[in-house]
C-alpha cells in the first residue's frame, strides 16, 4: 500500500502535495514538515502502516478534487 500511496502522491505538483500535506497534519495531528520529511521524501519513505488506509483516502479523494478543480491561466 505504501508504494500505491508513494506513486498517486507523485501524480501531483508541489502546490499540491504541500496542500495535501498540510491536510495530513492536521488530520494526523504531526508537523507538516515531519510528515513531508518521514512520509514523503528521502531514501526510506514510508507512511506508517497505522496510517496508510487513511492517507490512502485523503490523497485519492484529494486527487479527486484537484482534477475537477479549474485551472485558472
Amino acid at each position: 500500500m505504501n508504494e500505491n500511496i508513494q506513486q498517486l502522491f507523485n501524480l501531483l505538483d508541489s502546490d499540491q502535495q504541500t496542500e495535501l500535506i498540510e491536510v495530513l497534519a492536521e488530520h494526523c495531528k504531526k508537523e507538516a514538515r515531519s510528515i513531508r520529511n518521514n512520509w514523503f521524501s528521502g531514501k526510506y519513505k514510508q507512511v506508517p502502516k497505522n496510517n496508510q488506509t487513511e492517507v490512502l483516502r485523503i490523497l485519492q479523494r484529494s486527487i479527486e478534487l484537484f482534477n475537477l478543480t479549474p485551472q485558472l491561466k
